[in-house]
C-alpha cells in the first residue's frame, strides 16, 4: 500500500487534491478489507470491493451515487497502480456495476476518473500507447477528435516545454489556443521530442494513419484511441460516458473554478451557450432542488451531501444566463487567442 501512495506522490497523473482524496479513500478501503479478514491487496474479491463501495457513511446513511462512483474510481486507480508495481494481478472492482450518474449522453468525467484514465494510458507500451496518451492529453486541452488528428508539433507554443497548443477548429467549433494540463504538457513534450527528431516540426502528434487528417477515417481512429483508454479504465461500459466526456470535464472544471459560462463556451470553441451548458451538465432550465435532508440538532452535516448542495445552488445561480447565444458583450468566438482560465476571468470582470 505504501508503495502505491509513494508512486502517486511522484506521479504527475494526480493533482494534490485528487491524490489526497484518493489516498484517504483507499486507506479506508484497506482498513475495511482488513476487518473483513483480507490479508493483502491481491486477496481482495469483488464482494470485498462491493462491500466497501456501498458501505454506509460515517453518519450511518446510504452513500450517494456520486460517492459510490468516487469510491469505485479510487479503488480502480489503486489496483491499476498495484498491477503496474506487480503488487496485484487483478482488479476486484471490474464486476462492480453502478447505475449511471445521470441521463446525459456524455457527462463530464470527474477529477478522479481523469486520474484513472491517465494511469490507464500507460497500461501498455509501444507506439500505440504513446498515441493514446497524446490524444488524451490533447482532449484535456478541449480538442475534439477531428482537431486532434490535425495538430502538429509546430502547433505547440514550445515543443521542449509546451504550455499551450493551437487548435484548428472545425465546422462547428472555433479555432482557439488552449492551455495544457500539467500532465498533458509532460506527455506532449515527450511525444514532440520523439517525432521532431525523426520527422520534423510538421509531424502530426496523435495520428499516424494514411487517411487525410480531419477526415472521417482519421477522426474514427482518434475516437477509438480515446475509447481504448476509457475501456482500460473500466468506464466504457457506463452509458453516460463517451470520448467527448473528456473535454466536457475541462469545461466543467473551468466553470466550477469560477469561470463564467460565456468564457467556458469560448474555451470549448462553442458558439452557443445552450450547447456549452449541455456539455458541462449545467441544467439552468430545471435546477435540481437540494436533495439533502436538514441535519438533526447537534449533528454535523454529512460533508458529501453538503458539497452536493453547494454545487447545486452555485450552478443554479450562475447558469441563469445560459439560454442565449454569446452576445456582443463578449469577445468574438472566432478569435484565435490564448484561453487560459486567468485570461477568461479577466475578460468578464
Amino acid at each position: 500500500m505504501n508503495q502505491v501512495l509513494e508512486e502517486w506522490t511522484a506521479s504527475a497523473e494526480h493533482t494534490e487534491q485528487t491524490r489526497t482524496r484518493m489516498s484517504e479513500t483507499v486507506t479506508r478501503f484497506v482498513l475495511h478489507a482488513t476487518a473483513r479478514g483480507v490479508p493483502r491487496l491481491a486477496a481482495a474479491s469483488a464482494a470485498d470491493a462491493h462491500a466497501f463501495i456501498t458501505a454506509p457513511t460515517r453518519h450511518g446513511r446510504e452513500p450517494e451515487l456520486a460517492t459510490r462512483h468516487a469510491r469505485r474510481t479510487a479503488l480502480r486507480t489503486l489496483y491499476r497502480t498495484a498491477r503496474r508495481l506487480r503488487l496485484a494481478a487483478g482488479d476486484p472492482t471490474l464486476d462492480v456495476v453502478l447505475p449511471p450518474r445521470g441521463s446525459r449522453v456524455a457527462r463530464p468525467l470527474s477529477d478522479d476518473e481523469i486520474t484513472l484514465c491517465r494511469a490507464s494510458t500507460r497500461a501498455t507500451r509501444g507506439p500505440s500507447a504513446s498515441l493514446r496518451a497524446t490524444a488524451w492529453a490533447l482532449g484535456e486541452a478541449t480538442a475534439v477528435s477531428s482537431e486532434i488528428t490535425q495538430i502538429r508539433v509546430c502547433d505547440l507554443d514550445d515543443p521542449q516545454n509546451p504550455r499551450r497548443v493551437r487548435l484548428p477548429g472545425t465546422r462547428r467549433h472555433d479555432a482557439r489556443t488552449a492551455t495544457l494540463t500539467v500532465w498533458g504538457s509532460i506527455i506532449l513534450r515527450e511525444r514532440a521530442a520523439l517525432l521532431q527528431h525523426t520527422y520534423g516540426s510538421e509531424a502530426l502528434l496523435a495520428y499516424g494513419g494514411h487517411a487525410p487528417p480531419g477526415g472521417a477515417k482519421a477522426q474514427a481512429s482518434v475516437c477509438n484511441a480515446l475509447r481504448q483508454v476509457l475501456d482500460s479504465a473500466g468506464l466504457l461500459r457506463e452509458s453516460d460516458i463517451r470520448p467527448a466526456s473528456l473535454r466536457h470535464w475541462t469545461g466543467r472544471s473551468a466553470y466550477d473554478a469560477g469561470t463564467p459560462v460565456e468564457a467556458v463556451a469560448r474555451l470549448l470553441g462553442h458558439r452557443s451557450l445552450d450547447a456549452t451548458a449541455e456539455d458541462i451538465a449545467l441544467d439552468w432550465r430545471h435546477p435540481s432542488p437540494d436533495p439533502s435532508p436538514a441535519p438533526s440538532p447537534g449533528t454535523a452535516p454529512d460533508p458529501v451531501l453538503m458539497t452536493s448542495a453547494v454545487a447545486t445552488c452555485t450552478g443554479s445561480a450562475r447558469g441563469a444566463s445560459a439560454h442565449a447565444d454569446v452576445g456582443p458583450g463578449a469577445a468574438p468566438l472566432g478569435t484565435d487567442r490564448h484561453l487560459s482560465l486567468v485570461t477568461l476571468r479577466e475578460d468578464f470582470r
